[in-house]
């Protein structure tokens, strides 16, 4: 059976804690792991009372409802010296914060988080801002500056004169007008009065670079929208593996809790058959320090699991101090691509789909504006223009007066060879030089997508051999512990019991065995995600009604759920 995972809105998920660490857990120790896993009982309930949420020791899942061991029903005398000890200090397996809230969080809601709000994303479009912006100042080169002010005069010494001779000369002159030109500045005044000239520098439009330096922008914005996709990607990926990293750690706790329950029935037993003689005192000790040994390791796996939730917590950007438990199982399986595509298949995906090349394949585009651009700059002109009007008059000394209107308009179309054409040159080989680093690093992205696609392809057929492994290994432990408490029911002493001290193997294996499977599922699911993150990410296509015929292989499958 396959379902697909479906995810509440977040709001009403961070006002409540009706799920706890590990929730959803308890569904594998009463499942075979070849059977389907259904959703865990209350995971699409609303919130509990207030008292629960704040309740600390409610915060870790409970022991797993089939981890009771058969023999829980029998009596044990209370002798001092065989005694089982209780936790020390506080409560076994709650939260490591006094009172700590656990908040119910699903992979889809953190998905839809971590594209929302990550930092990462939202730098990447700061930088497609940035380019538009280049891109209309590029597009602006067309058009002319305008200076608008005074220009005040006063000269006191000699001058030359228009005719030739040089005299003393005292004057001052006002020009009050505006100027617009091709440029971005003026000079300071000239002898003559008049408007303030502009610099040759800024006065000049280049028109190649009018021309070239739109397209060339054009390319950068396009490559910009490109990295916003790749980052959109990765923060995906990276909020996927964080929220694996967590169910891996709720599926360790619960395995835990369950191997602790059981190995507290045998550490009673042992006890039991200690007292009667018809059991060893060392059995009994064996079996409380396998008993302190899972209960240390239950509060390894709480830590291990608010670490875990503290990276889904930065990666979604809720508040520091809160912890998330998933509320999927951990044993769900997800498939985001078919098994059955060929690796091809997924290559050529990868190629057409990843960001990343895009984004390159944008800017080796952008150098070969630039190149050119470069190579045409000799032949095609600048031009400088500048055109000012206003009124201007002036005077001998201190003198104002003889007010006119004044205009004045300068226009020069010239050919540049920079640096007796060296400059050029040298010119052009840095834009091809350019265009050459461009084309290598494309050529680069293309052989790590095609590798991070095999690599997750690779990874993805390894996972699968393993959780067919550990399916047919888990049905046998579990009859192995089942078939040792039979034997144990049937009294010491007689043929063919068990001797109690014996379960312990079983009780491990039961354990490792379900650790295997958990851990081969969620290798599985990481190799989904890095695929999916390698093939770019192509959109899920909804299955249609009935039953279709059975496609070709493609690249992604529309099926998400659990194995």
């Amino acid at each position: 059976m396959e379902r697909r995972i479906r995810s509440n809105p977040m709001a009403p998920l961070l006002g409540t804690a009706t799920l706890v660490l590990g929730l959803g857990t308890s569904a594998m120790a009463q499942m075979p792991p070849t059977l389907p896993i259904e959703p865990p009982p209350g995971a699409g309930e609303g919130p509990k009372d207030e008292q629960q949420r704040d309740d600390g020791r409610d915060a870790i899942p409970e022991p797993l409802p089939g981890a009771e061991s058969p023999l829980a029903e029998t009596e044990v005398n209370d002798v001092p010296s065989l005694r089982l000890p209780s936790p020390s200090g506080g409560p076994l397996g709650t939260p490591l914060g006094p009172g700590q809230a656990i908040y119910p969080i699903d992979l889809a809601g953190a998905l839809r988080l971590a594209g929302a709000r990550d930092l990462d994303i939202a730098i990447a479009r700061t930088r497609v801002a940035q380019a538009v912006a280049d891109l209309s100042a590029a597009r602006a080169v067309w058009l002319p500056s305008l200076f608008l002010g005074p220009n005040w005069i006063r000269h006191d010494g000699t001058a030359q004169v228009v005719e030739g001779p040089v005299r003393h000369i005292s004057k001052s002159s006002l020009f009050l007008g505006a100027t617009g030109a091709f440029g971005q500045g003026v000079t300071g005044p000239i002898p003559g009065g008049g408007p303030a000239p502009l610099s040759s520098t800024t006065a000049v439009i280049r028109i190649s670079d009018a021309i070239f330096a739109p397209l060339a922008a054009r390319q950068v914005v396009e490559a910009n929208r490109a990295g916003v996709a790749a980052a959109t990607n990765d923060a995906l990926l990276g909020l996927s593996e964080a929220y694996l990293d967590l169910q891996l750690a709720a599926g360790r706790l619960q395995i835990a809790r369950e191997a602790a329950a059981h190995a507290e029935a045998l550490a009673e037993l042992t006890a039991s058959y200690a007292r009667t003689g018809a059991g060893l005192e060392a059995d009994y000790r064996r079996a409380l320090t396998e008993l302190e040994r899972r209960r240390k390791e239950i509060e390894q796996y709480v830590g291990q699991l608010e670490v875990a939730s503290a990276e889904v917590v930065r990666r979604t950007r809720l508040d520091p101090r809160i912890v998330v438990a998933p509320i999927e199982p951990p044993e769900t399986v997800l498939r985001l691509v078919a098994d059955e595509c060929p690796i091809d298949s997924l290559i050529v995906a990868g190629l057409q789909n990843r960001p990343e090349l895009a984004q390159n394949q944008a800017l080796v585009e952008a150098t070969l504006v630039r190149l050119k651009q470069a190579r045409l700059r000799p032949f095609i002109p600048s031009l400088a223009l500048r055109y000012s009007g206003g009124g201007f008059g002036g005077g001998p000394n201190d003198f104002f007066g003889d007010f006119e209107g004044r205009s004045d308009a300068d226009v020069n179309l010239f050919w540049t060879l920079e640096n007796l054409g060296f400059g050029d040159r040298a010119r052009i080989r840095r834009s091809d030089a350019e265009r050459q680093e461009a084309t290598l690093r494309l050529v680069q992205t293309q052989d790590r997508v095609a590798a991070q696609v095999v690599q997750a392809d690779k990874s993805r057929l390894a996972a699968i051999r393993q959780m067919d492994r550990a399916a047919r290994e888990l049905p046998e432990a579990l009859r192995s512990l089942e078939l040792n408490f039979t034997n144990i029911r049937r009294g010491a002493g007689l043929p063919g019991a068990t001797r109690p001290i014996e379960v312990l193997q079983p009780i491990q294996a039961l354990a490792q065995a379900r650790t295997d499977y958990l851990e081969s599922v969620l290798a599985y699911n990481r190799a989904q995600f890095r695929l999916y993150h390698a093939i770019g990410r192509p959109p899920l296509v909804a299955p249609t009604g009935g039953e279709p015929p059975a496609p070709p292989p493609t690249p992604f499958s529309p099926l998400m759920g659990p194995h």
